[in-house]
């Protein structure tokens, strides 16, 4: 006696694993891939790929075996990681959610038991059809066959591989090199290159002026940016003007008037008119965010409320950075945020900066990544364009040998319509 197997049952066994994974992320929390360091996940790795040679040769005489790849298996599993998904794209990814989509890990998706197990269960599928698929090589079928290969690479190295990236955080100082980070467990590391901060920049958005209730300590949701001079703008009741706009000012101790300096420390300065509309009371004055050396300037506007100006927001900023590698040898570096420098199987990234002097900061904070798999991720990637274009040319080719077979056709069905004539008069004589 045989179970039956279909569509129906390959959903119900991903349901039941969802299940499973369900009881055990309420029972033991999320998913911890800590096991899977180097070495371990590559020794896993190598194991799970034998098992997945051995599942195939061993399909014929177990039937339970194909059910693991087969076409309903294969089906089933990737519909239900679309599904996660589609989950995990709409839903808010933060660990501290509540509730059922907590409780079950949707708001830590790739840390939650259900996605892992599934999305095991889809990679030991699409594994086992690779090893098919090489097993009974056809020609016709070879974008295909890359495809697989490719997107099951890259799978195994997110599972397997995940756990091995070594992330280190550097803070660096203007001309000095340091080849010490620390991991996020706060424990020193050394890296096998020193790090040399030669210059940081940075660019600001315009100031931006608010009108702050003392009383509430609140300050207006509108705010007037000042991109030039002569702005006019009414916020809660006031209306701002500006008569005059330094981008790098200081004040001198003692006075309340600033003039432009182009000096370490200089802060932007705004000289505002307000205007209550409907006491017609005016004041003015200088309003200043400050800096690390100079303080922040404040036009009072009787006794509650006060033009402030907050801190500027950082539109752009890089390091300039010398790496030096265990050879000796020198490489200069520009580093912006999501621009990050390569040396070797390293990252660089900027990541953060003295907060308190702003784009005066003599210090800036890299973050230094190492993924022992990117090799064979990046051997994945350029598979899956080798499949596009062998995808292309197989394509084009049979619609020109369908083509050239149906000239061919045409061409033998009219020279014997020609033929048959002079065969029948032959015929007769």
């Amino acid at each position: 006696m045989t179970l039956k197997w279909g569509y129906k049952e390959a959903f119900q066994r991903c349901a039941l694993l969802l299940v499973v994974g369900a009881a055990l992320q309420i029972l033991l929390g999320d998913f911890e891939n800590r096991f899977l360091r180097q070495p371990w996940g590559l020794i896993f790795a190598i194991n799970y790929l034998y098992l997945l040679v051995v599942v195939y040769v061993q399909s014929d005489k177990w039937r339970w075996m194909r059910q693991l790849y087969d076409s309903h298996a294969m089906i089933s599993s990737l519909t239900s990681m679309v599904v996660l998904t589609i989950i995990f794209g709409l839903t808010r990814q933060d660990p501290d959610t509540g509730g059922i989509v907590g409780m079950l890990g949707f708001s830590r998706m790739t840390s939650s038991w259900i996605f892992n197990i599934l999305l095991f269960y889809f990679m030991t599928a699409l594994g086992v059809n690779v090893v098919q698929d090489l097993h009974r090589w056809r020609q016709r079928r070879l974008a295909a066959i890359i495809s697989h290969v490719a997107i099951f690479t890259i799978l195994c190295v997110g599972c397997f591989g995940s756990a091995g990236k070594e992330r280190v955080t550097v803070s660096t100082s203007l001309d000095k090199a340091t080849h010490i980070g620390r991991d996020k467990a706060g424990n020193s590391m050394q890296l096998p290159f020193a790090i040399t901060l030669k210059e940081f920049s940075m660019e600001e958005y315009p100031a931006k002026l608010y009108i702050l209730d003392t009383k509430q300590e609140s300050s207006s949701e509108e705010y007037l940016l000042v991109e030039q001079e002569g702005l006019i703008q009414e916020i809660d009741g006031w209306r701002l003007e500006v008569v005059k706009s330094l981008d790098m000012a200081g004040a001198i101790p003692g006075q309340s008037d600033f003039r432009e300096m182009k000096h370490v420390g200089a802060a932007p300065a705004v000289y505002v008119k307000a205007e209550n509309l409907s006491s017609k009371a005016k004041y003015e004055g200088w309003v200043s965010c400050g800096s690390h050396i100079f303080e922040p300037a404040y036009l009072r506007l009787g006794e509650r409320y006060a033009v402030a100006m907050p801190r500027r927001e950082a539109k752009k900023y890089l390091s300039r950075i010398v790496v030096q590698d265990s050879e000796g040898e020198s490489h200069r570096f520009e580093i912006e945020v999501n621009k990050p420098a390569t040396l070797g199987s390293w990252k660089i990234y900027q990541v953060g900066y003295d907060n308190a002097r702003g784009r005066w900061s003599t210090h800036s904070v890299l973050e230094c990544v190492r993924d022992g798999w990117y090799p064979v991720t990046h051997i994945a990637l350029w598979l899956t364009i080798a499949a596009g274009v062998v995808m292309f040319l197989t394509a084009g080719g049979r619609k020109v040998l369908k083509s050239n077979i149906g000239n061919a056709k045409s061409a033998t069905a009219t020279a014997n319509d020609k033929i048959a004539p002079k065969r029948r008069k032959e015929a007769k004589r």
